[in-house]
This record gives structure tokens, C-alpha cells and sequence, in this order.
């Protein structure tokens, strides 16, 4: 098994391109390596690796003993890939290699189940978690929303995965401010994830972009973009909500305390390991008008009352950004704090 898990990972880590995206929780190899990667994949499983019958590590069906009882439940754009990726590899450059390959690999089509967990045993880390998009067993797609499973809520799962995947364990995941969160999907500008403006973004015109964006949701288009417009409250409702929130404001060092309290201080994300936005760097929550911040407060009204509720966060015309994340934040802060829209 061993053997036929290092022959896939070295004939998919020479096929996928490592040049990464840095976005608001996602990687992805280029498509010319996600080619290369499904037929080196496809030649594999007809080898005979569809037919293995390998003795895999499944996450979330059982509580161990102790600590280390948190399963992630993945909110789009809100830094779960990098989570996902400090959980099952670990954090730095040499690792990065390893959650690409991973992150192609279920990206693919036709790669057997069994190839994909088989990959991820060989190489995860000591103690890893398997969350989300990482997890072989989330890579279907939703009858409900038509999204993948690891970016439905988890109120949407079929009973039996849900089971096996949270079982009875903590479910945590980040609360984000919606604003600053859909500045994030706009300055990532990529495509089927979060959407793509390109008529706002080459001007950066944020203000115009969040406002196509909400009356796409609001005419009907709810489940768009990967489910990134999904409003996050829908992630906590029961069964199988959040149960643990974590403060994305103060995102890494809110998670990192997470960790720690629960016995995962191995988890520990450095700055220099978060998969962040980067394009038009300057622009910000405080740029958003009064008619725009309107429509964000109708489509997220239950996600500011949540903010609320879980950290203390009540003003919903609050102009925020995640000072903790490089290049999350205007570099000018303080004048664009004196410019900032007030509604």
C-alpha cells in the first residue's frame, strides 16, 4: 500500500503545478497540472488501485479519549483551507507541496475514493485531522445545494455522512464579518469561487461589485459561487451546526487559543502559513456605501446577530479588517479609517 501511495503522490506531485494562489482559504494548482494530475491518476487506478482495499483513518466518527475533539466545519471564505491544510499536513514550505497535491487530487473527476484516502494516509502528518475539502469522503456534491458536501451546511448532509464525518464531536468553525468577508470574495476574484468582477476589478471598484453580488442573491441565486453568498448562520443551525464558534476578526490568534484549549497546540498556524486575498490590496470594508452596506445587512441580518451574540460585535455598520493576516488590511489603516463610509 505503501509503495502504490508513493508512486501516486510522486507521479501527481511532478504533474501539478506548485505556483499557488494565495486567496481567502483556498490553493489551486494550475489547470494544465490538474490535467496532467487526472491522467497520471487515471492511469494509476487502471493499474489495479481502484481494487486495493486500503486500512484508512477516517475522521469524526469517534471522540478519542481527552482532548483533540473538534471537527471543523467548513465556512466558505473564511481561512478554512488554511486550517484544512495545518490539520492534515502541517504548516511550511515543504508541506505546501503536499497540500497541493492533495488539493488537486480532489479537484479531480474518476479518481477512485480509495486512491484519494490512501494518498492522504501517506502523507499526513503525525496526529492530523482530516477536514473538509481534505477529506476524500466530502468530495460529492450536495442534492440540496449543488455544492460540494464540505461546503454545505452541514444541516443539508445526509444523515449517514454526517454521522461519520461530525459523530460526537465539537463542531467549530470561524464567524466572519460580512462586510470585510465579501470584500475577500471580491479582492480573490476568483471565478467559480466567490465569483469573478472583472468590470469592478480593474478598477477596484468594490462598492459596485458587492452590490451585484447581493441583488444576484437576493433575485434567487442563493447556492452561487460554491455556496460563498450562503449567509454563515445557516452553518451553526442544528443538526449538525457550529457549536464552537471562532472569532474570524482576530483570526489567527482566536484559533490558535481554540487549539490550544483543546489539546491541538500542534496546530499552532504561523502567519507566514495563511492562504490569504491579495489582489487590490487597498481596498476595504470602509469603502462600501450606505446602499451597499443596506443590502449587505438585508441578505446577513442573522449573521450580524450572531456576531453579536457570540463576541460582543453590535454595531452592524462596523468597519473592520483582520490586522493578525498580512495584506488583510488597508496599509494605510488609519487615514482609511478618518475616510471610511459611516452609515
Amino acid at each position: 500500500m505503501v509503495v502504490v501511495a508513493r508512486s501516486l503522490f510522486r507521479c501527481c506531485l511532478a504533474s501539478l503545478s506548485l505556483s499557488v494562489l494565495r486567496v481567502g482559504g483556498s490553493a489551486e494548482p494550475g489547470s494544465a497540472g490538474r490535467s496532467a494530475a487526472a491522467a497520471c491518476a487515471a492511469s494509476e487506478a487502471s493499474s489495479g488501485l481502484g481494487l486495493l482495499q486500503l486500512d484508512v483513518a477516517r475522521a469524526g466518527s469517534a471522540v478519542r479519549p481527552g482532548t483533540r475533539d473538534l471537527v471543523l466545519q467548513h465556512v466558505p471564505y473564511n481561512f478554512g483551507h488554511t486550517v484544512e491544510k495545518i490539520a492534515a499536513v502541517g504548516g511550511g514550505l515543504h508541506n505546501m507541496q503536499k497540500y497541493v497535491t492533495l488539493q488537486g487530487l480532489e479537484s479531480l473527476e474518476g479518481v477512485p475514493k480509495e486512491v484519494m484516502w490512501g494518498t492522504v494516509n501517506m502523507l499526513k502528518r503525525p496526529n492530523a485531522e482530516i477536514w473538509g475539502h481534505l477529506n476524500p469522503d466530502l468530495s460529492v456534491r450536495s442534492n440540496v445545494t449543488g455544492c460540494p458536501m464540505f461546503f454545505t451546511p452541514g444541516k443539508y448532509w445526509p444523515e449517514d455522512l454526517a454521522q461519520r464525518y461530525f459523530g460526537d464531536r465539537t463542531i467549530f468553525g470561524m464567524l466572519r464579518d460580512p462586510y470585510e468577508r465579501l470584500v475577500a470574495m471580491f479582492r480573490g476574484n476568483l471565478g467559480d469561487y466567490g465569483g469573478s468582477y472583472p468590470e469592478f476589478f480593474a478598477t477596484c471598484d468594490v462598492n459596485g461589485a458587492v452590490k451585484k453580488m447581493m441583488r444576484d442573491h437576493l433575485s434567487g441565486d442563493i447556492y452561487a459561487g460554491e455556496c460563498t453568498f450562503v449567509p454563515q448562520a445557516e452553518y451553526f443551525d442544528a443538526p449538525f451546526g457550529i457549536a464552537l464558534a471562532v472569532d474570524n476578526r482576530r483570526f489567527p490568534d482566536s484559533l490558535n487559543e481554540v487549539f490550544a484549549q483543546h489539546g491541538y497546540a500542534d496546530f499552532a498556524i504561523a502567519k507566514e502559513d495563511i492562504l490569504h486575498v491579495t489582489g487590490c490590496p487597498d481596498v476595504w470594508a470602509g469603502d462600501l456605501d450606505c446602499e451597499a452596506k443596506a443590502l449587505v445587512k438585508q441578505v446577513y441580518a442573522r449573521d450580524f446577530e450572531l456576531l453579536c451574540q457570540k463576541f460582543g460585535y453590535c454595531d452592524d455598520s462596523e468597519n473592520t479588517c483582520i490586522e493578525g493576516v498580512p495584506g488583510m488590511c488597508p496599509s494605510r489603516l488609519e487615514e482609511k479609517r478618518r475616510s471610511a463610509t459611516k452609515c
